[in-house]
């Protein structure tokens, strides 16, 4: 192998990548990245006993820190196994390893410590609807959110003057009455639910989240076509994995327990199909997408607006036909999930995901987070969280041009990267303008914008370009330099 080459430079793009995300979640692992644990919020290495949480932490360190080292190292001998391997074994202390630790505390505790209420809430909500209540119409009171917050006295005999609150921030939590998810969300849960608990085993919602942010590490890649350069594709393919499943503000709350990847998941399944042509099947895990959360309900726009203009120009007749054989599937999932809960009770379904969410609700969600609300809470203009608030007209305002903007453009250029674009802004606009921006909202909006700039490489910063994927192995002659070069894997890619 020829003399080493010294710098930033010399590294590949998946290992400046990897290593700097991984790096940057590391330093933000002592302190930054907490999670709600017995009664209060904690960092995640908290979660082990003694010794253990430092030393998850310096095994941590080494996995981000060694990444890059052994590309700068090594060269070509860091094979694509080689990658593979160290970015899954990232993957597990960073985010696995957490996880199951949370389950198991929570098991061996009680049942509303290391969770967060959202989990709990899609648990109790598929038992509701086994036990034969309408989950948009109940309410929580006889469930863990509600223990949760009295701290495990009786609800039905004690009062709440000199409770000490240990366990939530709000003496009267809002999401004892509301249920702010879609109905795909528990009505997937309802098995698993019915399964564990007539087996007397205890159920967690991430046995159905991990595996879920699991199969995203794994259909994120996928996302990228494979091309004739593997070094090329198999560099982007886990740089964008690094920054999808490992973005600061989502891997954590994995462990917590909230949803972000359970519905990245089928976005990605999505864009990966459509990436390839497949369109009914894409659509329709969108559509699952959509039926689990609010969030992901404008990507339906954007997909359909693709799929109708990125036919040409045949007649309109054979568009809308090829739109609906696109369509149908994800249309049927759509209204067996939906119909059911309209026809018993529209408001409360309205209410509940969309009223509750944007202020229109009796009682709101609370304002909370960063963005457009919590400026105003700076400023004076909102004094209590509960505080009505015209929300809805400042995301309507900056929304619509936006969608407007979007279809526009995906018009005048139908590719994925333009319809994931216009999603991205569209729901940024109305979630900053809303009544809460919490970190994982916003991680979840960089992750579905994360493919763009690998959609369309140009889009890339000329710095990342101009970075080899692999380091020569002797200096190019100047003749020789002229002609195209072939850098042979030694190893065959892996997906």
């Amino acid at each position: 192998m020829g003399g080493r080459v010294k710098g930033l430079s010399a590294l590949s793009l998946d290992a400046k990548v990897v290593g700097a995300v991984a790096l940057l979640d590391w330093v933000l692992l002592f302190g930054n990245h907490t999670i709600v644990q017995a009664s209060r919020d904690a960092p995640l290495w908290q979660l082990f006993p003694g010794l253990w949480g430092p030393a998850w932490l310096l095994v941590c360190g080494l996995l981000a820190a060694t990444y890059p080292l052994r590309d700068h190292r090594l060269g070509v001998r860091f094979s694509s196994r080689g990658r593979i391997v160290h970015f899954a074994a990232i993957v597990t202390f960073f985010v696995v390893i957490p996880t199951v630790a949370a389950v198991v505390l929570r098991e061996t505790g009680k049942p509303y410590t290391y969770v967060h209420d959202g989990a709990i809430m899609i648990e109790e909500a598929a038992r509701k609807l086994v036990a034969g209540q309408n989950p948009y119409v109940a309410d929580y009171l006889d469930t863990p959110l509600f223990y949760w917050l009295v701290a495990g006295q009786n609800p039905y005999v004690a009062d709440y003057l000199d409770t000490p609150l240990f366990y939530w921030p709000m003496i009267n939590n809002p999401a004892l009455y509301h249920l702010t998810y879609f109905p795909a969300m528990f009505l997937i849960t309802v098995p698993f639910v019915v399964a564990f608990d007539r087996l007397g085993l205890v159920f967690d919602q991430r046995y159905l989240y991990l595996p879920a942010f699991l199969a995203t590490v794994a259909i994120v890649p996928l996302v990228i076509p494979a091309s004739a350069d593997r070094v090329r594709t198999l560099a982007y393919r886990l740089s964008l994995a690094a920054v999808v499943v490992l973005h600061p503000q989502l891997f954590p709350f994995v462990a917590e327990g909230r949803n972000d990847f359970f519905v990245l998941l089928f976005i990605f399944i999505g864009v990966a199909l459509l990436v390839r042509e497949r369109r009914t099947l894409a659509f329709l895990a969108i559509a699952v997408a959509a039926a689990s959360k609010l969030h992901a309900a404008p990507l339906l726009l954007f997909v359909i607006a693709y799929l109708f203009w990125s036919d040409g120009s045949p007649p309109l007749g054979a568009r809308l036909a090829r739109l609906a054989r696109a369509t149908w599937a994800g249309a049927f999932v759509l209204a067996v999930t939906f119909t059911p809960f309209l026809l018993n009770d529209f408001g409360a379904l309205w209410d509940d995901v969309v009223a509750y969410n944007a202020g229109g609700a009796a009682w709101s969600y609370p304002v909370s987070g960063m963005g457009f609300s919590a400026i105003l809470r700076g400023l004076g203009v909102i004094s209590y969280p509960q505080q009505d608030f015209p929300f809805a007209a400042f995301q309507l305002a900056a929304g619509l041009p936006l969608i407007v903007w979007s279809l526009r453009r995906l018009r005048r250029d139908p590719h994925i990267a333009t319809m994931l674009l216009g999603y991205a802004v569209t729901l940024m606009a109305f979630v900053f303008f809303g009544r809460y921006l919490h970190g994982n909202h916003l991680g979840f909006i960089i992750a579905v914008a994360s493919p763009i700039p690998f959609l369309r490489p140009h889009l890339l910063p000329r710095l990342l370009e101009r970075i080899p994927l692999r380091r020569p192995a002797a200096p190019v002659p100047a003749v020789a330099a002229m002609a195209p070069v072939t850098i042979n894997d030694p190893e065959p890619p892996t997906a």
